[in-house]
This record gives structure tokens, sequence and C-alpha cells, in this order.
């Protein structure tokens, strides 16, 4: 039996600079985000013939079929197809927070899938690779509107600034700051799941179509230089809440211009009820819409931000750092 746990992430900044429409068009995209200490695992083993089916898949659904090309899951259809596995196989998965909720559970899925496939196969596999194959299965293969940091993030784990170049290489820079500056970084981010799972897709569909108009560019450039303002607040020797929460705060601003859906009235509230009880700058994860939102503020003002933000309906979530990326272990 193969086990696979594989990380989430939560994107700070740059968020967007990753869609090939962007990085392709405008120099290079880069990208500043943290992978977290929630995962998803993937089970893979081989199916016995006690059963009628060839392939059984259990994921938020229950599959039983006989061929690849019947699979409804597309992610697993395609890394299927990839690895040209044409067998008797169980897969299962489960994850520590629902799907569709902006922490990137799609590319880690597709990560630790292809992971624990290779090796199910007896492969070894760079992180490099597996980010690069899951990129290329869901962008190019299911044509998805989406970018490449939550492969990256998956495969690698830790604090990281992902460059994407225009020539679709990926630069990985990991930000090397002393335990105690990464405890004092995620000591003052509280995070919220808002009760509303959405995909994406759409939501990205139409920032990618106005990724060529000039407010769009201008807003992701700004997004883009963010990384550089924000590795400068975690390289000084003493870490500035303010000055962290203060960027946070202008790409929340710059990221809502992007697309109409990425916020809505419930999320504008949860926003400003954050700020008035003592938040510095927040942002949702992900896309937008929904999911998870996470908020800037000094450890003695968490308690009243969560009390507020309670009663709206909201459950309130710590998260810390993972540093070892996705791992694969066998029974």
């Amino acid at each position: 039996m193969i086990i696979s746990k594989t990380p989430l992430r939560l994107s700070f900044v740059g968020g967007g600079t990753d869609i090939p429409s962007f990085y392709k068009k405008n120099g290079f995209g880069s990208v500043l985000s943290a992978s977290i200490d929630s995962y998803i695992y993937v089970t893979i083993k081989t199916h016995t013939k006690a059963f009628e089916e060839r392939i059984r898949l259990n994921y938020y659904n229950t599959e039983l079929v006989n061929d690849i090309k019947s699979i409804k899951n597309t992610i697993i259809r395609e890394c299927l197809k990839h690895l040209n596995i044409d067998e008797r196989i169980y897969i299962s998965t489960v994850a520590d927070v629902p799907s569709s909720t902006g922490l990137g559970s799609s590319s880690t899925f597709a990560v630790g899938l292809l992971n624990a496939l290779y090796r199910y196969k007896g492969i070894n596999i760079s992180r490099a690779l597996l980010a690069e194959e899951a990129s290329h299965i869901e962008i190019n293969i299911l044509k998805k509107p989406i970018g490449k940091q939550d492969q990256y993030a998956a495969a690698y784990g830790g604090l990281n600034n992902f460059i994407f170049n225009s020539n679709d290489s990926v630069t990985i820079n990991p930000v090397i700051i002393d335990s105690d500056k990464i405890e004092k970084m995620f000591d003052c981010i509280i995070t919220f799941w808002t009760g509303v799972s959405r995909p994406s897709e759409m939501i990205l569909k139409e920032q990618e179509e106005k990724n060529t108009t000039e407010k769009n560019i201008k807003s992701l450039i700004e997004m883009r230089n963010q990384v550089d303002d924000i590795k400068s607040v975690l390289n000084n020797d003493e870490f500035s809440l303010d000055k962290f929460g203060s960027i946070i705060h202008n790409g929340w601003k710059m990221k809502k211009s992007l697309a109409s859906n990425v916020t809505n009235p419930k999320i504008d509230d949860y926003y400003s009820t954050a700020l008035k009880y003592g938040a510095k700058g927040g942002k949702i994860s992900g896309a937008g819409g929904g999911g998870f939102i996470s908020f800037i503020a000094d450890k003695k003002n968490h308690n009243a931000i969560s009390n507020e933000l309670v009663k709206k309906g909201l459950i309130p979530y710590k998260f810390n750092l993972d540093s070892t990326g996705t791992t694969v272990y066998e029974l």
C-alpha cells in the first residue's frame, strides 16, 4: 500500500502572476507562499480480484469502473493515462479541509496522486518534475485557467518565492529566515473558513480574459513587486507586523479589481469587521468568492476578531508552516 501526504498552501502576494497569460507576456511572474500543516492524503494499492470492478476510486464520490476512459474524476483519469497505468487499482483520498476552498487542493491532489503513482510503479521522481507534470496535466491537458504556484508549493513545502519565467521554467527561491521570525509571522495570521466552497475556474477565466487590459496588467505588476516588499520585511532584523499587514492589505485591494467575483458583500463585511477589531490587512485565499479568508493582526486582537466573525458564521483556523512538501510511504 502506498500513501502520499501533500500540503496545502497559503499564498501571500503575487497570486495571479503565475498564470501563463501574464508571465509569458510580461517578463515573469512572482509569488510568495507558504505550505501549511493541512494535507491531502492519497492511498493506492492493487485492487484484488475479489471485486467485480477493475478500478475503485474513493474521494468525495465513489467510482467503480472497468476502464480508465470511464473515470469521471479528470485528474485521476489523466494521471493514470500519463503514467500508462491500466491495471486493477484502488485509489482513495482524504483531506484535512474541504475542496474548492482556495488552499490549492486541486493541484495538491494532482501532485500527491502523481507522487504515489510513481512510487507504485517503483520510480523515483524529483520535486521539480512532480510539480511540472501536475501543472502540465491541469493546464495543458485539462485546460484549466489556473497558474502554477499551487503545484510547486505542494511539491516543495516551506516558505518560497517562486518565479515563473517567460520560457515556462520556474525558479525556486526558498525564503530562509530563523524559526523565531517564522513563528512571529504565523502568530499574527488568523484564518477563517467561510463555509463557502466555490470552483475557481469561472473567476480565473474572467481574470485571464482581462489580463490583456492595461488596468489588470498594471495591478498584476504591482502585485508581483510586492514579493520583494514582503521579503524585505522578513529579512529585516525585526519583523514588522504593521508593514506586513499593510502589504497584504494593499494586495487585497488590487486583487479585488482583477475579476468581478473575487469578493462580494459578505466577504467585504467580514473584512471591514476584522479591520474594525484590529486587523492590519487580509485576503481571501485562492481565486476568491469564498473559501478561507486570513487576516494579519497582533495576537492580542485575535480573540476580538474571532468573536465577531464567529457571530457571522465563520470558523477560525490556525495554520503553521509545513517544511517537508509532498512525501510518500509504503506499508
